[in-house]
């Protein structure tokens, strides 16, 4: 081996950017810097790592880093030099020991540069676990600032940094959210179309189609409406931020569905949005309906059930499901598999859907207050009912409920655990308590204005709940029917041939409901007691059906 590929004469150079502070004229002068320090140490320079990560999050994965350490280690050169060492690391001595460790039982040598730091030298280790350990600190003590910095901006309202949804934008200099001049039409007619219970790829392939791109010029895609739709901030509220690692082991933070709640107990709100928070609670409501059709036909992706039984009606001779074909419900193990599945049977669509809807009506106007289903069932009506008090109402019991426990809390404080002494601390605890109960009052007066105003007793009485039956969509009825009922059983007919009566119909269905065992697979007469009837299927149903 000739001298100049000596590993013993052969440096390597580690240079690391902080996206936050140095920028790449920093680091080219890093590299002029450590190429004289080469030049005058006798040594050749082989190869320049360069990097531009974190050295102190935890789960980044630093290849370059990994890369430089490893050709070390692997004898191809003997020498690493770093401008400074928490160019290298910032992880403390746990990590910067290590690399020490290793790098003298191959004879190998780490140089910092401006530290005036060679591990080649015995008294240098120690240096070396102070500098470690004041790179660790400055980093930590960087990310709580950062961190508490946006939490100051996020709880007063004040936009955090980054890019808000589409169709919104935050100016410089400005501390709130606005409409964005040249994305806010898009944004509403996106809005306008979740709200007539448009599917989300139905949407994107109508924008692509006319033309229209994403911020960032790409096509459109289901997944983005529905984040859109998803997003706190698209209705002018403060998103709350969750920690998770990815499936590389990195840290990283995303935006949960939920508006962060403020100090004084209330949601943040953070400027204009494109929807208001009524019209984000009926298109969450849509969607979530949407995607447990899909689901419960164990697919994704798949369009909006055309028909109310669709998944809930099953065939009595195999427990297969029971799908809309024409104007009947068939057994779609007969249709797809043949006789050999399945006998198969079948029923006129206007006929199962007058009994269900018969049925519905019954059951609902009898359940007791403390039903399981009841209880369900009345929030959710009034979700579609009156979405704006709804909302409204979810939005104050949770904070009447938040500032109920700080006035726990500050009451445990006081008589329990004493932390309020003297006469000072009484007053500082009147204080405190007087201010809890100012902010409590005012929110529990107007709830129980909401409360009041959101009459579930209009599911007690057969023929206003008819009426709003009638009215309602027919995504909106199979999300109130999904939640008083699992599945409904229709056992064969008697005979080939002829039309059963509603009547003889009705018997044949074995109800299985919600808080309650599943009715036994036979004809019941006895079902018809108590039963109110009305029209047939509503008309709201017919284009759908």
């Amino acid at each position: 081996m000739g001298k100049a590929m000596d590993p013993a004469k052969l440096c390597d150079l580690f240079l690391r950017r902080s996206t936050l502070q140095d920028d790449k004229t920093t680091l080219k002068a890093h590299e002029s810097d450590l190429r004289q320090r080469a030049e005058r140490e006798g040594l050749t320079v082989r190869k320049v790592w360069k990097e531009e990560l974190s050295a102190f999050k935890a789960g980044v994965i630093r290849e370059e880093f990994d890369a430089a350490i490893s050709a070390v280690l692997a004898g191809e050169v003997r020498h690493l030099l770093v401008w400074k060492l928490d160019r290298l690391s910032r992880k403390g001595m746990g990590q910067v020991g290590q690399v020490l460790d290793q790098f003298e039982v191959k004879g190998a040598r780490l140089l910092a540069h401006m530290d005036g730091l060679d591990s080649s030298i015995p008294q240098h280790r120690g240096l070396f676990a102070w500098l470690a350990e004041q790179a660790r600190s400055e980093s930590y003590n960087t990310s709580m600032r950062t961190r508490r910095t946006k939490a100051a901006k996020k709880i007063t309202g004040e936009w955090p940094g980054g890019q808000p949804p589409f169709g919104l934008r935050v100016r410089k200099g400005k501390k709130a959210t606005e409409e964005h001049p040249k994305e806010y039409g898009t944004a509403r007619r996106i809005a306008d179309a979740l709200l007539g219970n448009q599917a989300a790829g139905v949407i994107a392939g109508t924008l692509n189609a006319d033309g229209v791109r994403t911020r960032r010029g790409s096509k459109w895609r289901s997944s983005t409406i529905t984040q859109l739709a998803h997003s706190p901030a698209w209705a002018g509220l403060m998103p709350v931020h969750e920690r998770y690692t990815d499936a590389a082991g990195r840290e990283r933070w995303r935006a949960t569905d939920e508006p962060m709640i403020g100090a004084n107990g209330e949601p943040v709100c953070v400027g204009k949005g494109v929807i208001t928070v009524g019209e984000r609670v009926r298109i969450l409501a849509a969607l979530r309906s949407r995607t447990s059709e899909s689901l419960a036909a164990g697919r994704r992706g798949k369009p909006a059930a055309q028909s109310l039984l669709s998944g809930l009606l099953k065939c009595g001779r195999c427990g297969g499901n029971m799908t809309k074909g024409g104007p009947q419900y068939r057994c779609y193990r007969r249709v797809n598999m043949g006789k050999a599945a399945c006998q198969g049977m079948s029923v006129l669509v206007k006929d199962a859907d007058a009994v269900l809807s018969a049925a519905f009506i019954s059951r609902v106007s009898h359940l007791p207050d403390d039903h399981e289903a009841f209880r369900s069932l009345a929030p959710r009506w009034l979700e579609y009912d009156k979405p704006e008090e709804s909302a409204r109402r979810a939005e104050l019991a949770l904070t009447v409920e938040e500032a109920q426990a700080r006035l726990d809390s500050l009451d445990d404080a006081y008589y329990v655990q004493g932390r309020f002494k003297g006469v000072k601390g009484k007053n500082r605890y009147e204080q405190l308590r007087a201010a809890i109960e100012d902010q409590l009052e005012p929110m529990s007066a107007e709830l129980a204005e909401i409360a009041a105003s959101l009459d579930p007793e209009v599911l007690r009485d057969p023929d206003v709940l008819h009426k709003a039956w009638i009215a309602a969509d027919l995504v909106r009825a199979r999300m109130l029917l999904r939640v008083v009922l699992h599945s409904v059983t229709l056992l064969p007919p008697p005979g080939q041939g002829r039309r059963s009566s509603i009547w003889a119909l009705y018997a044949r269905c074995c109800f299985h409901w919600v808080g309650s065992k599943p009715e036994p697979l036979k004809v019941d007469n006895g079902r018809l007691h108590n039963t109110v009837w009305f029209d047939p299927q509503p008309a709201a149903w017919q284009s759908a059906a």
